[in-house]
C-alpha cells in the first residue's frame, strides 16, 4: 500500500478513537449532571470491586467476598437501571459508539485481517489523490460499451475496430490481475474519441480497488511541474510522480516545447523502469510522430518497454452526440 496513504489512515483511526472516547466521556458527565445519584452508584461499584479485588488476591479462597460484592452490584445496578429508564436515558450512554462496529474503529478484526471500512477508506483516499475525480464514477469495464465498434473491417487494419477493442479490453483486465507481477507498460495510440482515457480510467480503478496507488496527468500539466519543479516553484517535489504505483500521463504530444521536454520524459520513465513501476501513456501520435516531437532515443525507450495497442474506428464522441439529437 502507499505508504502516505496508509500513515494518513492510521492518524485517521487514532484521530477517530480519540473522537469516541471524548463523546462517551461528555455522555457520561451529561448524565451525571442530570442525574447525580447515578454519579453516586457508579463511585459505589467503583469502589465496592476495588476492594473485592484487595480482599480476594490476600485470600484467594475467599469466596465470600466475590458473594458479597455480586449482591451488592445487583442492588445497585437495578437501582441505576430504574433511574436510567425514569428519565429515558438510554443504557448504553457510557459506551463507546463506534462508526465501525465490526473492527471498533481499529481497521483490523483479529483473525481475519484488516476490515472492510479500512479498505474502503483506503480506495477512497487513492481515488482522491489520483487527479481523476469524476472518470471514476463513470468509467469502468463495466460500463464499456462495445456497440460503439463497427464490426466491419477498416482499410489497412487486420481486424475490425470490435474485434481490436475486445482484444485490447481482454490484455487490459489482464494487465490488472497481473499488476503485481513483472510486465510491460502501456501505450495506447490513435486519433481522439477512440476510448484510450476511458480505457486508462478502467485500469486505474480497477488497480486502485486492490489497494494500489494511481496518478493521472494530462502531459501539459506534467511538464508545467517539471518546470516549475527547475526553478523551485515546488514545495514537495515530484516524488509523487516517480513513486506510484502506476503513472498515466494523458494526451502526451500536445503540449508546447516537445524536444526540451525529452530530457525530463525520458528520465522519469527511466527511472520508473529501472524500479518496477508501470505506465500508461496515452498519445494521438505513432512512434513515427512522436520521434519527430521528441526524439528517437524516446521512441526506442517506448518500443523496448511498452506494450503498444492501436485504436481505431470511429470517433466515440461523435457518434453520442448524434445519439442524442
Amino acid at each position: 500500500m502507499d505508504s502516505e496513504i496508509f500513515d494518513i489512515m492510521i492518524r485517521e483511526y487514532e484521530d477517530l478513537n480519540k473522537k469516541n472516547n471524548i463523546e462517551r466521556d461528555q455522555r457520561i458527565k451529561k448524565v451525571y449532571e442530570l442525574v447525580p445519584e447515578i454519579e453516586e452508584i457508579d463511585d459505589q461499584i467503583s469502589i465496592i470491586g476495588s476492594n473485592t479485588l484487595k480482599k480476594i488476591f490476600d485470600d484467594p479462597d475467599n469466596r465470600d467476598a466475590k458473594k458479597e460484592m455480586d449482591d451488592k452490584f445487583r442492588i445497585l445496578s437495578q437501582r441505576k437501571k430504574e433511574l436510567l429508564l425514569k428519565n429515558n436515558i438510554p443504557s448504553d450512554y457510557d459506551k463507546i459508539k463506534y462508526k465501525c462496529e465490526l473492527c471498533q474503529d481499529t481497521g483490523y478484526i483479529e483473525g481475519e485481517g484488516r476490515c472492510s471500512c479500512f479498505r474502503q477508506r483506503m480506495i477512497d483516499l487513492l481515488y482522491e489523490k489520483s487527479n481523476m475525480g469524476e472518470l471514476l464514477k463513470s468509467q469502468s469495464f463495466d460500463k464499456f460499451d462495445d456497440d460503439f465498434y463497427s464490426k466491419s473491417k477498416v482499410k489497412g487494419y487486420d481486424n475490425s475496430p470490435y474485434d481490436n477493442m475486445m482484444n485490447i479490453k481482454k490484455y487490459c483486465k489482464y494487465f490488472c490481475d497481473s499488476f503485481d507481477k513483472p510486465s510491460k507498460s502501456l501505450m495506447f495510440y490513435g486519433d481522439t474519441g477512440l476510448g484510450k482515457t476511458f480505457m486508462s480510467s478502467c485500469i486505474a480503478k480497477e488497480i486502485m480497488n486492490k489497494g494500489y496507488s494511481v496518478i493521472y496527468i494530462r502531459a501539459m500539466r506534467l511538464f508545467k511541474l517539471f518546470d516549475d519543479d527547475r526553478f523551485g516553484r515546488l514545495d514537495n517535489g515530484l516524488e509523487w510522480l516517480y513513486n506510484c504505483d502506476l503513472l498515466i500521463i494523458d494526451d502526451l504530444g500536445t503540449e508546447i516545447n516537445m524536444k526540451s521536454n525529452t530530457p525530463y520524459l525520458l528520465e522519469l520513465i527511466n527511472e520508473r523502469m529501472d524500479n518496477g513501476k508501470k505506465i500508461i501513456i496515452n498519445t494521438n501520435y505513432n512512434f513515427d510522430g512522436l520521434e519527430k516531437m521528441y526524439s528517437k532515443r524516446l521512441t526506442s525507450r517506448l518500443m523496448e518497454s511498452f506494450d503498444v495497442m492501436n485504436f481505431y474506428g470511429d470517433d466515440i464522441r461523435r457518434q453520442k452526440l448524434f445519439k442524442k439529437k
